[in-house]
C-alpha cells in the first residue's frame, strides 16, 4: 500500500473513532423529555379580547364548489386552538399554572349577529368596515387571512409471479392535499396591522390492493384539507400566544470518585422521572462538591424542567463561569433568561407560574454508603448480632439487598449495617459487595 493511501486509511479510521466516541458519549448520558413553555413568536401587546372572521376561501374553482367551507374551518380551529388552557402540554411536563389561553374570543353567534345588523359580506368588507365591526363588538383585535388547497392523485402499479407462477397484481392510490393560509391582525383602535404571517401543511391518505381502487377509496381532498387547516391553526395560535412545546435534556455525567454510587443512584431517579429524588441526590453531592460544574449544570436543569428559571439561572451562571466556552451550559443560561422575561409578561396577563419545592429529607442519610448482599435472591447471607459466627442470629437476607453501611472491622472481615428493622447486624466481609 503507499504512503498517501496509508495516510487516507489512517485518517478515515480515525474519523471513525472520533465519531464513535461522540456518539458513545452522547448514548451514554441521562436524557429526560418534558414540555417546556414558550413565548408567543409575536408580541402583539395589551390585546385581551379578539374576534376571529371566517377566512377567504381563495382555492380554485373546483376546491371552492366541493362542499367544505375550508375558511369557516380555519377560522374555528384557530378560535378553538387560542382557547386551549395548555396547547401542547402533554402528562411529561412538570410546570404548573401556566396557561395558554391568554385572550378571550368572540363566539361565532355573536359575530353573526353583527353582520347581519349591518348587512356585510364577509368576503366584501373593506379595512373600515372591518373596524367597526370590531367597535361593534368590543374587540381589541380582529383575526382575518385567506386560505386555499389543492390535491393530488398519484397511482402506481407494480406485480410479480408468485410460486406458482401465478400474476401478482398490486395498485396503489396515494392522495396528498396541501393548504396554505395567510393571516393577519388589524388594532381595532388604530386600523394599523400589529402582526401578519403565513403557515401551511399538507396531509396524505392511500390505499393499495390487488384491484385498481376508485377515487373514494381514500379520503376525501376537502377532509385532508381540514386537517392540514386544523395544523396550521395551531401555528397560527403560537404565533401570537405562548406554547408548549416537548424538549429533551441531556444531563452531564457527574464524576465523583468518592461517591458515584449516588450519582449512579440520582441518574436511575431521573431515569424513572423521580425529579424529587434525583434532585435531593444531587444536592446533597452538591454540598460536599459545590465546584462541580457537570452537577451544577444539572441542578440548573432540574430547576427549569419545573419552572423555577431564577433558581435555574443562578446556577447556569454558575456553571458557565467555570467553564464560559461550553455550549449547553451556554444555552441554559439563555433560555433561563428568556424565560424569566416570559414569567413576568405571563404574570402581567394574570396567569402565575406557580413555584415549586423540590421535596428534600437529611442529606446526611443520602450520602450514607450502602452495602449490597452477594449472591441471588434465593441465596440468604447471616446477620449476626456481633461480629462473630457465635453470636446471636438476627436473621438470613437475600441477595442483592442493600443496607446502609454503619462500619468497617477487622479490615473488612467483618461489615456492621443498619438492618430492615433498624437494628444493628454484622454480616461477614465475604458475604457482601462494599461501595455501593
Amino acid at each position: 500500500m503507499g504512503l498517501k493511501k496509508q495516510i487516507k486509511k489512517g485518517v478515515f479510521l480515525l474519523l471513525i473513532f472520533f465519531n464513535y466516541n461522540i456518539c458513545s458519549a452522547q448514548l451514554f448520558k441521562t436524557t429526560l423529555n418534558t414540555s417546556l413553555l414558550s413565548p408567543a413568536e409575536k408580541d402583539i401587546g395589551d390585546v385581551k379580547r379578539i374576534a376571529v372572521l371566517d377566512f377567504e376561501n381563495i382555492s380554485s374553482e373546483e376546491y371552492k364548489n366541493a362542499g367544505i367551507d375550508i375558511g369557516s374551518k380555519l377560522a374555528d380551529y384557530i378560535s378553538i386552538s387560542l382557547l386551549k388552557e395548555y396547547r401542547g402540554k402533554n402528562k411529561n411536563c412538570f410546570i404548573e399554572g401556566a396557561r395558554t389561553d391568554i385572550y378571550s374570543i368572540v363566539e361565532r353567534e355573536e359575530l353573526q349577529r353583527v353582520l347581519e345588523e349591518k348587512e356585510f359580506e364577509l368576503g366584501q368588507l373593506s379595512d373600515t368596515e372591518i373596524i367597526s365591526i370590531g367597535q361593534m363588538l368590543g374587540v381589541d383585535a380582529i383575526i382575518l387571512g385567506n386560505v386555499s388547497y389543492s390535491s393530488t392523485d398519484e397511482r402506481d402499479h407494480s406485480s410479480y409471479r408468485n410460486d406458482k407462477g401465478k400474476l401478482i397484481n398490486t395498485y396503489t392510490l396515494t392522495r396528498t392535499t396541501s393548504a396554505e393560509a395567510r393571516m393577519k391582525i388589524l388594532l381595532v383602535s388604530t386600523g394599523e396591522i400589529i402582526g401578519q404571517t403565513s403557515g401551511r401543511s399538507s396531509g396524505s391518505d392511500s390505499t393499495k390492493g390487488g384491484t385498481r381502487p376508485t377515487n373514494n377509496a381514500v379520503m376525501a381532498p376537502g377532509k385532508l384539507a381540514e386537517y392540514a387547516c386544523e395544523r396550521i391553526a395551531r401555528q397560527f395560535a403560537d404565533y401570537i400566544s405562548p406554547f408548549y412545546y416537548s424538549y429533551t435534556f441531556t444531563f452531564e455525567k457527574v464524576k465523583h470518585k468518592k461517591l458515584k454510587e449516588r450519582v449512579k443512584d440520582a441518574n436511575e431517579f431521573l431515569r424513572l422521572r423521580e425529579i424529587d429524588k434525583a434532585y435531593e441526590m444531587y444536592d446533597a453531592i452538591y454540598e460536599v462538591d459545590p465546584y462541580n460544574a457537570e452537577l451544577v449544570f444539572n441542578m440548573g436543569i432540574l430547576n427549569e424542567v419545573v419552572g423555577n428559571y431564577e433558581k435555574a439561572k443562578e446556577f447556569y451562571s454558575v456553571a458557565v463561569n467555570m467553564n464560559p466556552d461550553n455550549e449547553p451550559y451556554v444555552k441554559g443560561l439563555r433560555r433561563s433568561e428568556e424565560n424569566i422575561l416570559l414569567t413576568k409578561d405571563l404574570y402581567n396577563m394574570g396567569i402565575e407560574i406557580y413555584p415549586y419545592e423540590f421535596k428534600k429529607g437529611a442529606k446526611e442519610n443520602l450520602l450514607i454508603e450502602r452495602i449490597k448482599i452477594k449472591g441471588s435472591r434465593s441465596k440468604r447471607k447471616i446477620a449476626y448480632s456481633n461480629p462473630d459466627e457465635k453470636s446471636e442470629i438476627l436473621g438470613q437476607f437475600p441477595g442483592g439487598l442493600e443496607l446502609d453501611l454503619l462500619e468497617r472491622i477487622d479490615k473488612e472481615k467483618w461489615i456492621a449495617v443498619k438492618l430492615p428493622n433498624g437494628k444493628k447486624g454484622y454480616f461477614k466481609g465475604k458475604d457482601v459487595l462494599t461501595g455501593k
